[in-house]
């Protein structure tokens, strides 16, 4: 139960009271009006715990999260294949003397090499930087690290009418990272989850470690994305259909940190059925 939750509930006792009070004393105009508050209090309080009751179960049984993982690295390998292919393709098309079909496109012009030696790797440029006081060797627990990112959290999430928990199998999973990076890896998807549910519900954190890896699933019960836009939302800049204020670049961070460990992360989402976001991280 919720602050608010439990504010409608105090709210709905006390004006209990007053109908009782105002009963007794024959004010008959105060008795409707305590007894009209208390009904609307009720309701409210009725509504919230509906809304909290379709919050998306924790997934922590190990066939589903072995699943997902398995997901990941087929779609790895298959990325994999594809590039192989490619390069083969390119590598042919050199000793054949043989120039690749160019896509007719309007002309451009080229960039001084000055200009090309400015643009940096997009990804890198967006990792936060290492706290200075961390050790490469240094190991953080990333159960503890997503329970303290909540904690900061509590103050918006309660206004909003969205719970905030963790599910693990245990306190502590220990992963070779920097503190710093991973708390903004989880700040970053909160922070988007809240603000692009529009709606009082729950977000879900469930943490697993599956052989040398650990699986993070980040799941909420808002109004999602479609299919068609949801393996977009970790481009640079992007804006679905429910775009909300803010510089797009959260989740394109998150997936900068977690490919920076020599991890993975995909999204899966339905209109209507929430956002879930699933990141596999190597354990050192």
């Amino acid at each position: 139960m919720n602050t608010t939750q439990k504010s409608l509930l105090v709210c709905s006792a006390v004006c209990y009271v007053m109908v009782f009070f105002s009963f007794l004393g024959s004010a008959l105009w105060l008795v409707l009006i305590f007894f009209i508050l208390h009904s609307v209090a009720l309701i409210f309080f009725s509504y919230l715990t509906y809304s909290a009751s379709r919050a998306p179960k924790a997934e922590t049984d190990p066939g589903s999260l072995k699943e997902q993982y398995d997901r990941l690295l087929r779609e790895n390998t298959h990325l994999s294949d594809e590039l192989s292919q490619v390069q083969k393709r390119c590598e042919e098309l050199e000793k054949s003397g043989k120039e690749p079909e160019k896509i007719k496109e309007e002309p451009v012009a080229p960039a001084s090499p000055a200009a090309e030696e400015k643009i940096p790797d997009t990804y890198q440029s967006l990792l936060p930087p290492i706290d200075p006081k961390s050790d490469s060797q240094d190991t953080v627990n990333i159960i503890q690290t997503a329970k303290d990112t909540i904690q900061e959290f509590l103050p918006f999430s309660s206004e909003a009418g969205i719970q905030l928990q963790v599910s693990a199998a245990a306190d502590t999973l220990f992963v070779k990272a920097d503190a710093r990076r991973i708390r903004i890896l989880f700040r970053n998807i909160i922070d988007n989850s809240i603000k692009y549910m529009k709606q009082a519900g729950n977000v879900v954190i469930t943490i697993s470690a599956i052989g040398d890896d650990i699986f993070i699933v980040l799941k909420d019960n808002g109004k999602g994305l479609p299919e068609t836009e949801t393996p977009h939302i970790f481009e640079m800049n992007y804006q679905g259909s429910n775009r909300v204020s803010g510089n797009g670049l959260g989740l394109t961070q998150a997936k900068a940190i977690v490919e920076s460990y020599g991890g993975t992360i995909y999204a899966k989402s339905t209109t209507g059925k929430g956002m879930g976001i699933y990141i596999q991280i190597p354990v050192a």
